[in-house]
């Protein structure tokens, strides 16, 4: 009886040895598991301010390289008298048959809608081309706009200022805005539309090498332009709403549906040309633009990449054009220029840095 009694305890006590054992390896784990999950979140949070930190220090040195390149500013050399200016441009308002369009005709001309382009008379007789420039605006049968190399003509037609003053209308009356904002919304594409065809009108006429697709080379050198020449009367928001409703006429045909035809086409689709616009006003001042990518305008995928897209493509246009600055002029530009380099470097510098984005 003793013996089986002893047995019996013994294992009570090799039970109860085992649970308290079992107990305190579960205190163990779950102590780590606890400490474990407190690293990891502080590990976290600060991996988070470091990146905050990192976002920061990147948007100022970005920030202020915009600040030192805008806005591009031309001087008279110190001796302008004795040196030779560049070509001046000409414009021509060009009264259509079609009485239709007799109203566009009577808005541009009495407006003088040609010479009131900013970024037109800024480089107004600032460059040494072989001939000028000369700005149209005319009936042509169709919605159009184009630059003839034959002519060396810029052309406005009435028609596509037509379709541009309903497409106003019509989002005004969907988005219950005021009166002016079809004007408005025909003077920012008037200004975008002629700047585009400018653009390839300067790389024929200047033989500048383009490397990829032209049209897209020259809604950047559009946007570009707008961004640095905006008249001086012209605030940062009249900027920005200037450069949105010009994306937003690339949307007016779209369907999101598309042939071969389309895909071929030297232009990029509307939808393209609308973000790659986004892009680069949003990384031409991140932190002034910021609501492009929160209110949804802009992927934040494609929005990380946007401010070294947008230095790279103004740098490269205004080094391209720097060599036909006439001599009556000169740019004021240099030091900004390696200003800039100097930051690019840092930052190249600092790549292997992950929360650096």
């Amino acid at each position: 009886m003793r013996a089986a009694w002893i047995k019996r305890m013994g294992k009570r006590m090799s039970t109860r040895l085992l649970i308290v054992l079992l107990s305190l390896a579960l205190g163990v784990v779950s102590g780590a598991f606890g400490y474990s999950l407190i690293a990891g979140k502080r590990q976290t949070a600060a991996l988070a301010a470091a990146r905050e930190e990192g976002r920061k220090a990147a948007e100022k040195a970005m920030a202020d390289d915009m600040a030192a390149l805008k806005p591009v500013s031309f001087a008279k050399a110190a001796d302008a008298e004795g040196k030779a200016g560049g070509v001046q441009f000409g414009y021509e308002y060009v009264a259509p048959k079609n009485p239709d369009l007799a109203p566009y005709y009577k808005m541009a001309h009495d407006t003088d809608m040609l010479r009131h382009i900013p970024e037109v008379q800024a480089i107004d007789g600032m460059l040494m081309l072989p001939r000028p420039i000369n700005y149209v605006t005319a009936e042509c049968g169709e919605v159009n706009a184009f630059y003839s190399p034959e002519r060396n003509e810029v052309v406005m037609c009435y028609e596509t200022m037509k379709v541009l003053e309903q497409r106003g209308r019509d989002l005004a009356a969907q988005n219950k805005l005021d009166e002016g904002y079809a004007q408005k919304y025909l003077d920012a594409n008037f200004r975008f539309i002629l700047l585009h065809e400018t653009g390839h009108a300067l790389i024929t006429l200047l033989e500048i090498p383009i490397t990829g697709r032209e049209e897209d080379a020259v809604d950047q050198l559009a946007t570009t332009l707008m961004l640095r020449f905006a008249g001086l009367n012209e605030s940062t928001a009249t900027v920005t709403e200037n450069l949105r409703m010009a994306s937003n006429w690339f949307l007016a045909r779209s369907t999101g549906e598309y042939n071969l035809d389309a895909y071929a086409d030297q232009h990029a689709l509307g939808e393209q040309r609308y973000f790659n616009l986004q892009c680069l006003l949003y990384g031409s001042d991140p932190a002034r633009y910021l609501s492009i990518v929160t209110d949804g305008d802009l992927p934040e995928a494609r929005a990380k990449g946007c401010p070294e897209e947008s230095r790279r493509i103004s740098s490269s246009w205004l080094r391209l054009l720097i060599p036909y600055v006439a001599p009556k002029y000169e740019m004021t530009e240099e030091k900004a220029n390696r200003l800039f380099k100097q930051r690019e470097m840092e930052r190249v510098r600092n790549t292997d840095s992950s929360y650096i984005r």
